[in-house]
């Protein structure tokens, strides 16, 4: 047998899946800043009211930070489900241009820099800024100026005229899923915008923008009781029947997989061993709470 076998318990239920409930958040950044390409990192914008992506008018290139605290929101052992980040473009350049989201791999900071007019200049930097050659000005490094980061995007969207754009896509969730499962590990996301254009640059309110409702927000569902497969708020034996047919199955990508591979406790695309160590832990819980 290639997997466990308990096929006469699976057929009782004629392969049948079951697709959990999920709550949902909103939440606001703990931290943004503009990374302004300067030699000496003496530039930053850690509390003002803008962030920008893109190469300005000179020819420089601006790279917009953001970071969401999802541990401190999410109830730990959730299963994100979706998630979408929400960025209002105001004052850009004109013309379309490609705005891409990528995650973090060191740590960074934001001060009290706040630039003035368009803040695309940025200020002087202030201790704890992340700048263009700094983690944390005015000693800490990034191992390569322009920041730490994935080069591939978690997600990409065309960014035009002034108004609301949302970044969302499988990568972007499992980024979330692995913000909640390692909070150490939270750095949050770069968004590039086209750095090969002169005048591409577009300006995304911050956190410290005045009206709240046009500030970042990051938008997840998530599960907080994954392994219950039958949402009947208790892991137990008819749980165990349906993660058993997952389990046989294997690749979330298989026809045969129940819609919506609810058994994926982890994320990654399989119904494997490392799904079964969570799926114990729960059923030793047995109640949801």
């Amino acid at each position: 047998m290639r997997r466990i076998d308990l096929f006469l318990a699976v057929l009782a239920l004629g392969g049948i899946g079951y697709l959990a409930a999920a709550d949902s958040i909103v939440l606001q950044p703990v931290a943004d800043n503009t990374l302004i390409e300067n030699a000496l990192g003496s530039v930053s914008n850690g509390a003002g009211t803008a962030m920008q992506a893109g190469l300005n008018g000179m020819n420089l290139i601006r790279r917009a930070l953001v970071r969401f605290d999802v541990a401190g929101a999410i109830p730990a052992g959730s299963k994100i489900v979706s998630a979408s980040v929400t960025l209002e473009n105001a004052a850009g350049t004109a013309g379309t241009f490609t705005c891409s989201m990528h995650r973090m791999m060191a740590s960074w900071g934001e001060g009290v820099s706040v630039g003035s007019n368009g803040q695309g200049m940025g200020a002087p930097s202030e201790p704890g800024d992340a700048t263009w050659i700094h983690r944390f000005w005015p000693d800490v490094l990034w191992a390569t100026v322009g920041g730490e980061y994935l080069p591939i995007a978690s997600a990409s969207i065309e960014v035009g005229a002034n108004g609301t754009y949302v970044w969302g896509s499988d990568q972007l969730a499992r980024d979330v899923q692995s913000f909640l499962d390692a909070p150490a590990n939270n750095f949050g996301w770069m968004i590039k915008g086209d750095e090969t254009v002169s005048r591409s640059v577009k300006r995304f309110a911050t956190r410290e923008e005045t009206f709240a409702e046009i500030r970042p927000r990051l938008m997840v569902e998530f599960d907080s009781c994954p392994a219950d497969l039958n949402g009947d708020d208790a892991v137990d034996d008819s749980d165990f029947v349906v993660f058993v047919a997952a389990y046989n199955v294997l690749d979330c990508e298989d026809a045969a997989m129940a819609v919506g591979c609810a058994a994926d406790l982890n994320g990654d695309g399989f119904v494997d061993d490392a799904d079964f160590v969570v799926f114990v832990g729960a059923y030793n819980e047995l109640v949801c709470d």
